[in-house]
C-alpha cells in the first residue's frame, strides 16, 4: 500500500515537472501550451504518416519601394503569413482554443519550415518595439506563424525601351533544407497577395500580379517553392519633363542658326558648340543611372537622334560659310589680254570691281534647312512616340488580379 502511494506521488511530480519545463505563458492569463515529451523540433508534423506537411502561404505588402535601375533590384516592406497543421499539438492548449506565443524560448521549440527567399539581395527583420514574430497555435493544432521584413530583392530588367518600358519583377520562396517530400508549399485559396488600398510606387503602376507553384531543381534535391511576378509599368511624366522637353528645346535652340547670316562666325559656331556640349552633359546624367548594358535602349534612340539634328546644324554652317565665302570663278574672260597703256588704267577696274561669291546659294541653304530640319524632327516624333507608347500600354493586362 505504502509502495503504491509512493509511486503515484512519484508519478504526480514527473508530469509537474514536465508542465512546468515545457510549458509558456501566452495573452490571457491562465492560458498555456503543454507540449508531448517525445516533441522533436527537428521532425516535420507529418513523419509519421511519411507525407510532406502542406504550408499554406499569404503575404501583405506593407509597402512597395522604388525600382533601381542601376542595381536592378527593389524594396518590399512584407508581412509573411505561413500556416500548417501540427498534428503533435492537438489538444495542446487549455483552457482555450487558440494561444498566442510571445517567449522566444517557447517559439523555438515549435517546429517552423526553414523558409527563404531565393532572389533577395539583403533583409531586415523588424524588432521594435518588440520583435515582429507572430506564432498563433489553434487547440486542432493550425499554427499560424508571421514576420515582418524588410527585402532588398534582385530583378532582372530589360531596359530596351526604357524609359517608356515596363518590368516584370517577383518574390521566390521556397524551403532551404527540407525537399519537396517533407515541405510542400502552396498559395492561400483567398487572397494569397493582399495589397493596401492606397499603394504607391514611385515612378511605376502596378498593374498586376500573377501567383504560380514551382519545384526547384538543384544537386541537393527538389525542393518546392512559390513565385509571385508583380507587372510594372513606368510612369512618363517624370522622364518628359527632365529629358524629353529640355531635349527638344535645346534642338530647338540649334535651328536658330538658320536665321543668322552666313557669315556671323562666332554667333553661329557658339550656339553649335553650346547646344552640342549641353546635350552630351544631359545624356552622360541619363547613362549613369542606368546599368551598362550593350543593345540600343529608346532613350539612346532619342538622344543620337537630338544629336545629330544639333551636330547636322554645326555642320550646316560649315558648309553655308565656305559657299559665303567662295569667290565665283568666271570662265569667260579671254586668255589673252591687251596691255593697258598706262599703270592708273590698269589699276582702275580691279579696284572698282569687288569678288562675287555664291553667298546666294548659302542663303538659300539656310532656308531650305529652315524646313528640312524641324519636319525631319517632327517626323521622327510621329514614329518614335506611337511606337513605343503602344507597346508599353498594349504588352501587358491593365487590372489587377
Amino acid at each position: 500500500m505504502i509502495c503504491a502511494r509512493s509511486a503515484v506521488m512519484l508519478l504526480k511530480a514527473v508530469v509537474s515537472l514536465l508542465l512546468l519545463t515545457a510549458s509558456g505563458l501566452a495573452q490571457g492569463t491562465g492560458q498555456r501550451l503543454i507540449l508531448d515529451s517525445q516533441y522533436d523540433v527537428n521532425e516535420w508534423p507529418h513523419a509519421d504518416e511519411e507525407r510532406p506537411t502542406n504550408v499554406s502561404v499569404q503575404m501583405f505588402i506593407n509597402s512597395f519601394g522604388s525600382l533601381n535601375a542601376a542595381n536592378m533590384d527593389y524594396t518590399v516592406d512584407v508581412f509573411l503569413r505561413q500556416r500548417w497543421n501540427d498534428p503533435r499539438l492537438v489538444n495542446a492548449v487549455i483552457q482555450k482554443d487558440m494561444i498566442t506565443i510571445t517567449s522566444n524560448e517557447l517559439q523555438s521549440k515549435i517546429w517552423k519550415p526553414d523558409t527563404f527567399f531565393n532572389n533577395v539581395k539583403d533583409a531586415e527583420l523588424h524588432t521594435v518595439t518588440m520583435p515582429n514574430i507572430l506564432l498563433r497555435i489553434q487547440n486542432n493544432g493550425d499554427v499560424l506563424y508571421s514576420i515582418r521584413t524588410t527585402l532588398r530583392l534582385s530583378c532582372n530588367m530589360e531596359f530596351r525601351e526604357y524609359p517608356l518600358d515596363f518590368q516584370i519583377c517577383g518574390i521566390s520562396i521556397s524551403s532551404y533544407a527540407n525537399t519537396e517530400d517533407v515541405i510542400d508549399y502552396e498559395w492561400a485559396s483567398v487572397n494569397p497577395i493582399d495589397l493596401p488600398d492606397q499603394l504607391e510606387i514611385a515612378q511605376f503602376d502596378l498593374l498586376n500580379f500573377t501567383c504560380k507553384d514551382t519545384t526547384q531543381v538543384f544537386t541537393t534535391g527538389n525542393f518546392s517553392g512559390l513565385l509571385v511576378y508583380f507587372n510594372l509599368r513606368r510612369q512618363n511624366g517624370y522622364h518628359v519633363l527632365q529629358t524629353y522637353v529640355p531635349t527638344i528645346l535645346i534642338v530647338s535652340i540649334s535651328w536658330v542658326s538658320f536665321w543668322l547670316d552666313p557669315n556671323a562666325v562666332p554667333g553661329r559656331v557658339s550656339l553649335g558648340v553650346t547646344t552640342l556640349l549641353t546635350l552630351t552633359t544631359l545624356a552622360s546624367g541619363i547613362r549613369a543611372s542606368l546599368p551598362p548594358v550593350s543593345y540600343v535602349k529608346a532613350i539612346d534612340v532619342w538622344i543620337g537622334t537630338c544629336m545629330i539634328m544639333v551636330f547636322g546644324a554645326l555642320l550646316e554652317f560649315t558648309l553655308v560659310n565656305w559657299l559665303a565665302n567662295k569667290k565665283i570663278i568666271n570662265h569667260s574672260q579671254t586668255m589673252f589680254k591687251i596691255p593697258s597703256l598706262t599703270k592708273a588704267q590698269e589699276e582702275e577696274p580691279s579696284a572698282a570691281a569687288s569678288p562675287k561669291t555664291y553667298i546666294t546659294y548659302a542663303r538659300a541653304l539656310d532656308r531650305l534647312c529652315r524646313v528640312i530640319f524641324p519636319g525631319g524632327f517632327l517626323i521622327f516624333n510621329l514614329v518614335y512616340w506611337p511606337y513605343y507608347l503602344v507597346h508599353q500600354y498594349m504588352a501587358l493586362p491593365q487590372s489587377l488580379v
